[in-house]
């Protein structure tokens, strides 16, 4: 027999639940604009019946509220975060190429290197109308000076953005270690609050924005799973749950703790012009010294777009097979599959090897060149490598490796700035090489034998002498004056030929010596060369920039289309998510319309129930 007083309970029960819906309803209201916030609402389901002697059998006895549950689907959360991570690296990879479109355009320009190709074609005809004439010989050399100047300004940008995005990446790495210690704190507050019966709607949110966030600079693999009391088949789950966080498939947090990642300095260059103080990311030790690598190209996400931008060499790494070593000191002989120009060739003169999967250094090498100037058969000298202890000793190198592969950096497709800069090189030397041969074979006004046109300063502060470095078939080594020296970093005019007129070559040693001070048959080949088309694959030198530029604009539409798409991509499951977690402010306040009247009739029924007991307990037996 239900109690007499069983209306008055059921009618509290409802006014206990629309109570706590009316306050999670204006909880959603509050927090409609809060970043992250997940829509809330509370379970409830019809209280446990009383089972009758009569013949109606059960009576209800009102709705018992649960939980208060925040609405949230994993399954659009997890893929959120995998176009979070697409669409960074993307845009990221858009805004540094087009930086690097910046420097290029400029060099289209009035000051660009259209307009000093122009000067320098203005001040050749000038010479050649008075080869004689210092003041024209003058000129033209303060006009190729600054073509040079202009040159090296664009690769001296070049280099400045490489320091720019190698200072972003330490700070996401900085980034990556805050956000995993905020998660794990979070988690930890997360599973005390629910392992006591309670619930952490508003942690579990604050730790969802950690991620979305940590979404942008990695790809996340993010698994929960309950929390189990007791062992074996005697395990229960209880109402708390873990959460484990994996990039690049290794542990980031758990509810055991968080992993941190560090910067390592590079003691050598990858790449000949790359800016000096690059960083290298791994695995920070519990001792805080450097761990594992992380493999930053396996993944997606902002971080991997600055390191393809500032590494980016196109695949085009030196790798081959070993083909011999030698002992105190070490060093190893490297074949080719393909020969490389001198003047393709981006080799450190000192710098890290890898053989067969470990790093050594090494502080010079020689190659073999054949007389097309190609190299092949790389000798790497004087090697080293790191003990135990992180000291850098004596390097003792297996006979194992011999057979092996040797590779230099890393493979990367993007063509990133070491490509680039690799182009201006290729430009430079190849530019400098056609002017040299032709200024070498001529003499200067007073019939001494032409130098180089174009060089660069040595240590010593003394111009390389480049003149017959490489003829027929020999050997080179990264100490000796070739082309290779020569970078669109160092890139210059012969300080002779600044310094004093009387060494610009104009003519040949007979038109000298017959008096023919007039004759400048090499002016007149080198404003042939300004436009020989045959100089590059790509035409003339002029022709070339432009293809360097148009190549770096193809790539920036390609890096735009693909950010776009996934920002479109990102955006319909942003509503897909919200169409679940979001506040909709419509919706809240017809629920606050509902709950409200629904407030009211319980109120009512206890109204009414208060007037019943009262006629029951003060008048019945008067």
């Amino acid at each position: 027999m239900p109690s007499t007083f069983l209306g008055l309970n059921t009618g509290l029960s409802g006014l206990n639940y629309f109570q706590t819906a009316l306050n999670t309803t204006s909880h959603n209201v509050s927090n409609a604009n809060t970043k992250g916030y997940s829509r809330q609402q509370v379970s409830a389901s019809a209280s446990k019946a009383l089972r009758m002697s009569q013949s109606y059998g059960m009576m209800g006895t009102g709705v018992t509220a649960h939980s208060v549950e925040r609405l949230r689907n994993n399954y659009y959360d997890s893929k959120y975060w995998n176009t979070t991570s697409k669409s960074a690296q993307y845009e990221i990879q858009r805004d540094d190429l087009s930086q690097l479109e910046t420097y290029m355009n400029e060099m289209t320009g009035n000051a660009g290197y259209s307009e000093w190709l122009n000067r320098f074609s203005d001040s050749l005809q000038d010479l050649s109308d008075n080869p004689s004439d210092y003041t024209a010989r003058i000129g033209f050399t303060n006009t190729v000076d600054s073509f040079t100047d202009m040159i090296n300004e664009l690769a001296t940008n070049f280099q400045n953005s490489q320091k720019s995005i190698n200072d972003e990446i330490e700070l996401g790495v900085s980034e990556i270690n805050s956000l995993a210690k905020q998660i794990y704190e979070l988690s930890q507050q997360i599973i005390t609050i629910e392992l006591r019966g309670g619930s952490a709607n508003d942690l579990r949110d604050q730790r969802g924005v950690c991620i979305d966030t940590l979404a942008e600079y990695v790809d996340v693999d993010v698994e929960e799973r309950s929390i189990m009391f007791g062992t074996g088949l005697d395990a229960v789950e209880s109402d708390a749950s873990a959460m484990s966080i994996r990039i690049n498939g290794n542990i980031l947090v758990d509810e055991m703790g968080y992993h941190e990642l560090m910067v390592v300095p590079r003691e050598e260059r990858v790449n000949q012009s790359d800016v000096e103080g690059l960083v290298d990311i791994a695995w920070k030790n519990a001792d805080s010294t450097p761990g594992e690598k992380f493999q930053i190209t396996r993944t997606t996400g902002k971080l991997n777009g600055l390191i393809n931008i500032r590494d980016g060499n196109n695949g085009e790494i030196f790798k081959g097979s070993i083909t011999s070593k030698t002992d105190s000191p070490a060093s190893v002989t490297v074949e080719l599959p393909k020969a490389i120009n001198v003047y393709n060739l981006t080799v450190p003169a000192q710098g890290t090897i890898t053989l067969n999967g470990k790093e050594y250094m090494y502080d010079g090498w020689t190659a073999e060149y054949d007389e097309n100037d190609n190299l092949n058969n790389f000798t790497f000298q004087n090697m080293t490598m790191k003990d135990g202890s992180g000291a850098e000793v004596a390097a003792v190198v297996p006979d194992t490796v011999v057979g092996t592969v040797a590779q230099l950096g890393e493979y990367n497709s993007t063509k990133g700035i070491p490509y680039y800069q690799a182009r201006l090189n290729e430009m430079v030397r190849t530019f400098s090489e056609y002017m040299n041969k032709l200024t070498t074979s001529g003499v200067d006004a007073d019939g001494v034998d032409g130098l180089d046109m174009f060089t660069a300063v040595d240590p010593y502060g003394n111009d390389y002498i480049l003149k017959d470095t490489m003829l027929g078939t020999g050997t080179v080594s990264s100490t000796d004056s070739s082309y290779y020296k020569l970078t669109a970093l160092n890139w210059e005019l012969n300080s002779a030929w600044q310094e004093s007129p009387a060494k610009v070559v104009v003519s040949y040693k007979e038109d000298i010596e017959q008096g023919n001070i007039e004759q400048r048959p090499i002016v007149d080949a080198i404003t042939y060369g300004l436009t020989d088309v045959k100089m590059f694959q790509q035409g003339s030198v002029s022709q070339y920039m432009q293809a360097v530029t148009t190549n770096l604009a193809v790539d920036i539409s390609k890096m735009t289309a693909f950010s776009n798409n996934q920002d479109d991509i990102k955006y319909i499951i942003s509503n897909q998510r919200l169409s679940i977690s979001g506040v909709d402010s419509n919706e809240e306040a017809s629920e606050l319309v509902k709950f409200e009247n629904l407030y009211n009739l319980a109120s009512k029924v206890i109204s009414v129930l208060n007037e019943v007991y009262d006629k029951l307990i003060n008048d019945t037996g008067r």
